[in-house]
Formats: C-alpha cells, sequence, structure tokens
C-alpha cells in the first residue's frame, strides 16, 4: 500500500461513524446524575457497590453492601444491571462505577430530547 493509499484508508476510518461513537463521551441527563450523587452519599471505605446506567444516560440502578460480606462482584454488577434494565424501557445499561470510580467517560447534559 502506497504512502497515500494508507494516509487515506487512515482518514476514512477516523472519520467513521464507528469511531467517532467509541470516542464519544457518554451522555448523562441531570436526574441521572442526580441519581448518581445519591449513589455516592452511600459509598463509603466501608461499603462496595455498583452503579449501572441506560446507554442514553437517563435510567439507572444500584447495588452496595458492607465490605466483608458482600456476594461475588458478577452477583452485585447484575443486580444493578438488573435495576437500571427495569426502567430503561428496552435500552441497555452498563456498569457506569464500582465503588467511587467511575469507569466511562462521560458528560452532563443540560437537557435532552424530552426535555428534562
Amino acid at each position: 500500500m502506497t504512502r497515500i493509499a494508507t494516509l487515506a484508508a487512515a482518514a476514512l476510518l477516523l472519520g467513521s461513524p464507528a469511531f467517532a461513537q467509541d470516542a464519544a463521551k457518554m451522555q448523562i441527563t441531570k436526574a441521572a446524575w442526580q441519581g448518581y450523587q445519591q449513589y455516592l452519599s452511600n459509598a463509603t471505605d466501608q461499603r462496595h457497590g455498583y452503579f449501572a446506567m441506560s446507554k442514553d444516560g437517563q435510567n439507572w440502578g444500584n447495588s452496595g453492601c458492607p465490605k466483608g460480606s458482600c456476594p461475588p462482584d458478577e452477583q452485585m454488577k447484575a443486580s444493578a444491571m438488573k435495576r437500571c434494565e427495569q426502567f430503561s424501557a428496552g435500552v441497555p445499561c452498563l456498569i457506569f462505577a464500582e465503588d467511587r470510580n467511575i469507569l466511562v467517560p462521560y458528560e452532563v447534559k443540560e437537557y435532552t430530547m424530552y426535555g428534562q
């Protein structure tokens, strides 16, 4: 492949919607951010937990327990995901944070398409 062809292929890849989507920050509503703040208010060094959020940044769920008496992490993640998916109207959820550590790039939106 020539240098020009290589540069052209790289430009196409960088400009593709799939690449742009991977680099994009998750858009979170103010209401969902408040849900995360409530979760944080219970997060201490003595607790372990997960916070799940719908990929559209509008719904959430969490799970937590006192450290030392928690079920396996996979069960806790599944519990947070299930709580999120109960309200997400079919929008997939993901684990947004473990304890106080946010795991995905995000930004809080001023409004949504629904005006919230």
